[in-house]
């Protein structure tokens, strides 16, 4: 069909060979920032891991428990003195259980005394 002028093949031309760049990478704008922030988190995962070393220690060697005993708890939940501390509970009379802010009685006897009123309204209209 298509005739091909001489010294021509009818392969297709092949790309040339890519070249990588060597040596080191150029800087970038933001420097080591990178490192820095890799070095920075390291340092600070080291440093909570010897301190979870550290209360591992004193658990198992019961010191934590001896702290926690001679810390005061305070009403607030604060570790530092800011408030009077807690007040040690006392064994008082059971309370009876509010319904509404009203005792449990009260509110029963009061929808019983509107159930009653309901039905005299009802048998007095028919």
């Amino acid at each position: 069909m298509f005739n091909l002028p001489s010294g021509l093949s009818n392969t297709a031309a092949l790309p040339a060979p890519q070249v990588l760049p060597e040596g080191q990478p150029a800087q970038s704008a933001w420097g080591n920032f990178g490192g820095f922030v890799n070095s920075a988190l390291g340092n600070a995962m080291n440093a909570y891991a010897q301190y979870e070393g550290i209360q591992a220690m004193k658990n198992a060697a019961g010191v934590a428990r001896e702290e926690q005993s001679n810390t005061t708890e305070l009403e607030n939940g604060a570790a530092v003195v800011v408030d009077v501390p807690k007040a040690q509970p006392t064994q008082a009379k059971a309370t009876e259980t509010m319904v509404f802010g009203f005792p449990q009685k009260q509110v029963i006897m009061a929808f019983g005394g509107l159930l009653v009123v309901g039905v005299l309204l009802k048998v007095a209209k028919s």
